[in-house]
Parts: structure tokens; sequence; C-alpha cells
């Protein structure tokens, strides 16, 4: 065996690993990612025990049905040892505790801000002004669909009532990110997703937070330049 073969011999053998353990982390069977990327199930078994090599558009496909970058499989580093740290557990009972009251306090301050009286709004959500009265000061939670018909009679969007600091609260803005990225035009992603490109995006930012007047004047100015 010469050098190249012994070479691509070992990179066979390391994309089965990966791939083996991709298809472990993610909890599906031979037969499902075969399905997936076009080949045999027979075929697939032989990728993963390393005794053949498989194509790249049965691989693009593969990291689709697995949920990995494509790059992970020219990689050495296994998809169980990537997995992020699980998260620091949260004190659920003093943050619930917490959220009750500032939703309480929230809720109160809306009610007062539309100057409508307890009685009011507790008759117009079915609720008595007892039940009212102990939401407003976090005694009991306030149950979704109640907080989300207080905001509707309230003109306020449920999100008003979200929570904006915390571990729970970066995670979810996190997470809307990600989401409003993945909805971005193909060329606005890749734009985004490039390092080099990062110097723009804060210039956008800057300028986004300009007052208006100010950006009269950069846009005149770059008229004369341009002219």
């Amino acid at each position: 065996m010469t050098d190249l073969q012994a070479a691509q011999a070992l990179r066979a053998r390391i994309t089965g690993v990966l791939i083996r353990d991709a298809r472990d982390v993610r909890g599906q069977t031979p037969a499902e990612c075969a399905a997936a990327m076009g080949a045999t199930e027979a075929a697939l078994v032989d990728y993963e025990a390393g005794r053949a090599s498989p194509s790249l558009p049965e691989l693009e496909l593969l990291a689709y049905q697995l949920d990995v970058p494509l790059t992970y499989f020219w990689g050495e580093r296994v998809l169980s040892q990537q997995a992020p740290a699980p998260r620091a557990a949260l004190p659920t009972t003093e943050i619930t505790a917490l959220r009750n009251r500032i939703i309480g306090v929230q809720l109160r301050q809306a009610r007062q801000a539309a100057r409508l009286a307890p009685e009011a709004v507790a008759a117009a959500l079915g609720l008595s002004p007892e039940s009212l009265s102990a939401y407003e000061t976090g005694l009991e939670p306030v149950p979704l669909a109640v907080l989300e018909a207080a905001a509707a009679h309230l003109q306020l969007p449920l999100e008003h009532f979200v929570e904006s600091n915390g571990p729970v609260a970066d995670w979810d803005r996190t997470r809307r990110a990600l989401d409003r990225v993945r909805q971005l035009p193909p060329e606005l992603r890749e734009f985004v997703s490039q390092p080099v490109n990062e110097s723009f995006l804060r210039l956008a930012r800057h300028l986004s937070e300009l007052p208006v007047d100010q950006l009269r004047t950069i846009a005149a100015s770059l008229l004369e330049i341009t002219y």
C-alpha cells in the first residue's frame, strides 16, 4: 500500500467514525440515514466501518439529514465531543416567584395607565376582583390564557410581559436572533456570516442609531464625493 492509499484509508476510517457518531447523537437509524443520502443500508455500514468512502453529494445530503455543518465530515472531532455543556440549573422556585411578582406589577401598571378600575378589568376577563388582585400582587401565577386576554384588553402585545433580563431572556434573544438570520435571503445570510464583514455590520448599526438630520448630512457628503 502506498502512502497515498494509506492516507485515504485513514481518512475513510475517520469519516466513518464521524458519520456513526453524528448518527448516534441525532438518534437516527442506519436505514433512515441511508435513505436520506440515496445509498443502500449496506453501503452506509461500509462507510461507517471505513471500508468505503461516501461521495460529496452523499455527505451533503447526510449533513442535511443530521443537521450538522458539512465541514464536520472532514474534521476529526466527533459530534458527541462538540456537544455544548449542559446549562447550569436555574433556581426555578425563586425565579418563578420573582417573575410572578414582576408580571403582577406590569399588569397593575398597565391597568392603571389605561385608567381602568380593577372591577372593570376583572369583569372583562371573567375573573373575580379577588383573583385579579392575587395576580397583580404576584400571590398567584397568571395563567397564560388569562394573561393573553388581559394584554389584548389593555391593548398590549403579550411580549410586553416577557422576561427582558436574566439567563432565560438571554437564551430567548439568542434563539430569536438565529431565527431572524435563518429568514434572511441566502446572499444576506452569507454576508452576515463572514467575519470580514463585521466592520460593515458595526457601521450599519452605528448609522441606524444616528438622528435623521445627521444621516442627511452624511448622505449629502457622500454625494459630493461621488459626483
